[in-house]
């Protein structure tokens, strides 16, 4: 399989998990979240798990997003594997970003290790171009404690960030 198919698959399955609902609440997407947000899967949960988390968050902090959610998860741990995946992961948004990732989208990254998701943000940023983003809604669900560092590191893009809480 190519890497632009790959990309693609992804982008479908990510489509597929996302599903096309959308809550009814009229509460603002971090005030919802408060009230009825989604249950995280604990860390050993298999990536089916992690996934539909991701997506519920998707659901809840991109309700005002029109575009495609496209869902990177975000792997745990040290080792040869899970490190390999992330940089993987890396080249596939940067990839992705233009012809697949558009303006109107909405990307969502997380994993079960925050500290892992929060490396991979800022790894990211720095490889993406400047105002790659403009338009594109980043949802990085992690932990708040790098909030400001993430939105530093992410203004080049032009991307909207939000950063949530898992």
């Amino acid at each position: 399989m190519t890497k632009s198919g790959f990309v693609l698959w992804v982008s479908i399955m990510g489509a597929a998990v996302a599903g096309c609902s959308h809550p009814t609440s009229s509460a603002p997407p971090a005030a919802a979240a408060r009230a009825t947000g989604p249950l995280k899967p604990a860390a050993t949960a298999d990536d089916n798990a992690w996934r539909t988390y991701l997506s519920e968050q998707g659901k809840v902090h991109g309700k005002d997003v029109q575009g495609h959610p496209y869902i990177y998860l975000i792997p745990g741990g040290e080792s040869a594997a899970a490190t390999a995946q992330r940089k993987n992961e890396v080249q596939s948004v940067a990839f992705a970003v233009g012809p697949i990732v558009i303006s109107g989208s909405l990307l969502v990254m997380g994993g079960p290790d925050a500290q892992q998701t929060n490396q991979f943000a800022m790894t990211l940023s720095k490889t993406l171009k400047a105002h790659v983003l403009r338009g594109v809604v980043v949802l990085i669900v992690s932990d708040a404690t790098q909030e400001k560092a993430l939105t530093k590191a992410f203004e080049p893009t032009d991307a909207a960030l939000r950063v949530v809480t898992m």
